[in-house]
């Protein structure tokens, strides 16, 4: 966990997900969303991709992953998102999410970063902006 002084603008964190069949599963059945894009092979071949394709609000959830374990961790609340779904993505990719502060105000507390995430052939999937405000405060890190 960083406290807002800890915070370097340029800081970078990056780590991976394997998007196995379990996890897309599991978001399906998390989501309720069982669009044959996502379930059906031939169904989504017909319509120009590989096979099924991942789903893109599951990018998100690795956001989460990202501001809670890696960058601020654990000190902040997302206030907000931007998500750009550049490619699709499928089970068995391995992807590559990297985070990276670009600006941080000192009145507000809110730290802005980059997000973006590449697949197993370092194409990029996805980019965005999110803006987290750091809530706790130095000596408070034991009382979360």
């Amino acid at each position: 966990m960083k406290f807002f002084e800890e915070i370097i603008l340029g800081e970078k964190v990056e780590f991976e997900v394997d998007i196995s069949k379990e996890i897309h599963e599991k978001f399906s059945e998390l989501s309720g969303d069982f669009s044959k894009m996502h379930t059906d092979d031939e169904f989504s071949k017909s319509k120009g991709f590989k096979k099924k394709i991942g789903y893109a609000f599951l990018l998100n959830s690795f956001l989460s992953r990202l501001y809670g374990e890696h960058l601020p961790g654990g000190s902040s609340i997302c206030l907000k998102q931007e998500s750009k779904f550049m490619n699709p993505f499928y089970e068995g990719d391995k992807l590559r999410i990297v985070g990276e502060v670009i600006s941080k105000s000192e009145s507000t507390k809110v730290v802005e970063i980059n997000s973006e995430i590449f697949n197993q052939d370092n194409q990029k999937i996805f980019e965005g902006n999110g803006w987290v405000k750091i809530i706790v405060e130095k000596g408070e890190g034991d009382k979360i």
